[in-house]
């Protein structure tokens, strides 16, 4: 899988962190597109200037169909061991492989168990 993306780091709604997930969301720089990245949950190696080097990710590509995110296509990633703030940043993402489909989840816990599942996946791979 040799997909490459570059986006700057926008405000979202603050659900990733709220469950202990904080995410990266990303707007895509030109030419990319949302729609030119598969939709799913993949392991990906993020890097830009204050990220500290390529760092491992877990990142989600898709509608969000659990929280209704109306349609949209969004790119969200969970930088692995990270915590700075990235808002405004530009930051680039190579996606290295796929996790799973993206699907909707009965609640919120729910989807909180299934995240925990996917870094775990993505810490495993690295070991």
């Amino acid at each position: 899988m040799t997909i490459n993306i570059r986006g700057v780091v926008i405000r979202g709604e603050g659900l990733g962190r709220r469950l202990g997930w904080p995410t990266a969301n990303l707007e895509l720089c030109a030419p990319d597109t949302p729609s030119a990245v598969p939709s799913g949950v993949f392991r990906v190696e993020v890097d830009g200037p204050k990220v500290g080097g390529p760092r491992p990710g877990v990142c989600n590509v898709g509608v969000r169909p659990t929280l209704g995110a109306g349609g949209r296509k969004l790119v969200e990633v969970h930088i692995l061991d990270f915590d700075g703030d990235l808002y405004g940043s530009e930051l680039s993402v190579r996606f290295v492989g796929r996790i799973r489909d993206e699907r909707r989840f009965e609640d919120l816990a729910a989807l909180k168990c299934q995240i925990a599942k996917d870094v775990s996946a993505t810490r495993r791979r690295l070991a």
